[in-house]
């Protein structure tokens, strides 16, 4: 049996509702633990979590994890019987499993819950730690900084559990424990990092995008749908809403003058998702907005785009700047999709000099000459729904290696 022991971090801060935080986190690790073809089991336990497997190697199971918000680390795990002289073996037998360089430090840190056995913490720790001197002198021991660290778990159960590799979690919540949301989603780098970090914070999330034929190009669709495959390997099937703007930026370029087109058709992009949002019984709206980044991202703009609604609206990105969003999109895989040249709606009709102060009465006495209500609903009523997961992305591959 295979073994990897999951550290919660925030979770365990949960008090009460801590069981409904790990189930959330059990259910997604074997939702996500499909692929590999063979039953996981999951243990939630107070302070950590087993997943126990038994065919697929560790590096399979190690790469599912580590994209799994609601984890501090995780770290394969080894059971031995819980005897001091088991416990020793084992510890030498995993050293002498990897490849030791010259200047290798190391250190033996021992947990023990069950006060009944023989050994306190210290002890395992001089008597493992010394075993693993004398069997390998070109280590020494390095207290703060060691290249390999050795962990002991000594339980109340009848078995001891030996770690020698950590890896990093994604940390924040489980993913659909803290509501549900919806994104305004466009093929730029930023919306679908507001969307990452959204599900990070253990939110559930669906897609709007707003394409706008012919003035778009299919392939800007075929883009977002990419994205929101490649959003998914960190949750689970994503919906995505593809809204059809075309006759609401035809009305707006008709009607409105340029400078102010851009926070009219904000507005009315607002009161499409807000009807969505509560379709979809979601909580918030989330957007890729940076303060002061463009035209409609300053503060009045943003006043005045909010005014046409109540709905929360989230921007987890309102801090950054591009560098730190760049950087993240390379981290999380969305950055290549992101850089391909297919425009949106936005940037198709986007104005030659938007006004960075509107005033929300010209805005009003602009949109009085739009049929906004008839607009939404029209846009609403044509609203595609599909579902994508991350396989799409390896058919769309495929598909287009059959071209060649």
């Amino acid at each position: 049996m295979k073994r990897i022991v999951i550290h919660y971090g925030e979770l365990s801060t949960k008090g009460r509702n801590r069981k409904y935080f790990q189930t959330r986190l059990a259910d997604h690790i074997r939702y996500k633990s499909r692929k590999i073809n063979e039953s996981v089991k999951v243990k939630a336990l107070h302070d950590f979590m087993h997943v126990e497997w038994e065919m697929a190697s560790y590096e399979t199971m190690i790469e599912i994890i580590s994209n799994i918000p609601g984890i501090s680390r995780f770290e394969p795990s080894y059971q031995v019987d819980k005897a001091i002289d088991v416990i020793t073996q084992k510890a030498i037998d995993l050293f002498s499993d990897i490849d030791i360089q010259a200047g290798d430090t190391f250190k033996v840190v021992a947990r023990r819950s069950d006060k009944n056995f023989e050994y306190d913490s210290y002890d395992i720790q001089r008597i493992v730690g010394g075993a693993i001197d004398d069997a390998f002198p070109m280590l020494d021991v390095e207290l703060k900084k060691p290249t390999h660290k050795l962990t002991i778990s000594i339980h109340q159960e009848d078995f001891a559990y030996l770690s020698l590799d950590s890896y990093p979690g994604m940390q924040g919540l489980p993913y659909g424990s803290s509501g549900k949301g919806m994104v305004l989603l466009s093929g730029g780098f930023d919306s679908p990092i507001a969307a990452y970090l959204m599900m990070k914070r253990g939110m559930e999330i669906e897609m709007i995008h707003f394409s706008s034929p012919p003035y778009t190009n299919p392939q800007a669709l075929e883009k977002v749908k990419k994205l929101t495959a490649q959003l998914s390997t960190f949750g689970m099937p994503l919906k995505l809403h593809n809204v059809p703007f075309t006759k609401v930026q035809e009305a707006i370029r008709d009607h409105v003058h340029d400078n102010e087109s851009m926070t009219v058709m904000r507005r009315i992009m607002l009161r499409i998702a807000e009807q969505i949002m509560h379709e979809r019984k979601a909580q918030a709206i989330i957007n890729g907005e940076s303060l002061g980044q463009v035209a409609s991202q300053t503060l009045t703009s943003m006043s005045v785009i909010n005014e046409v609604t109540n709905t929360p609206i989230l921007r987890p990105l309102i801090a950054t700047d591009k560098t730190q969003i760049i950087q993240l999109a390379e981290t999380i895989g969305t950055y290549d999709i992101s850089n391909e040249p297919y425009e949106d709606c936005c940037t198709v009709f986007a104005p030659s000099s938007p006004h960075t102060k509107p005033k929300l009465s010209v805005i009003k006495s602009l949109e009085d000459l739009l049929d906004i209500d008839t607009l939404v609903a029209e846009a609403i009523a044509e609203t595609q729904l599909m579902t994508i997961d991350e396989s799409y992305l390896t058919d769309s591959i495929q598909e287009f290696e059959e071209l060649l």
